[in-house]
């Protein structure tokens, strides 16, 4: 399903993101880490719709960091700390599988992101 599919690609890219965060933190002045939010799968056998999704709130300003077409312009996304460092990780995932992954869509309130996509060098 579409749901189990949304979970599977954002706690995915979550695993990365700690990574990520545990070689970054330790450099010297680098700061906050981008985090992607958990996403947790429920079921609600009675209900005509049995699965939904449950994530924690993020309350502030909603910022796409990274888009699709590059049609959006968000200054906050190019010259915002969280807008630096969410580029940088894209690159790091990209360096670190080859090429074979691209975290995408990243967006989220400060370093808190969620509902990321993920573009795969192989099909499937």
């Amino acid at each position: 399903s579409v749901v189990i599919q949304e979970c599977h690609v954002q706690n995915t890219a979550r695993e990365y993101a700690k990574l990520y965060a545990a070689e970054a933190e330790p450099l010297e002045g680098f700061g906050e880490v981008p985090e992607i939010i958990p996403i947790f799968l429920i079921h609600r056998p009675a209900n005509n719709i049995p699965y939904a999704t449950v994530e924690e709130e993020l309350v502030g300003e909603f910022v796409k960091y990274s888009v699709k077409d590059g049609k959006e312009v968000n200054f906050l996304r190019r010259d915002s700390e969280a807008g630096q460092k969410c580029c940088t990780f894209q690159h790091w995932v990209y360096e670190k599988t080859n090429g074979n992954l691209l975290v995408t869509d990243l967006q989220g309130v400060g370093m808190k992101l969620t509902d990321v996509g993920i573009a795969t060098l192989a099909k499937g």
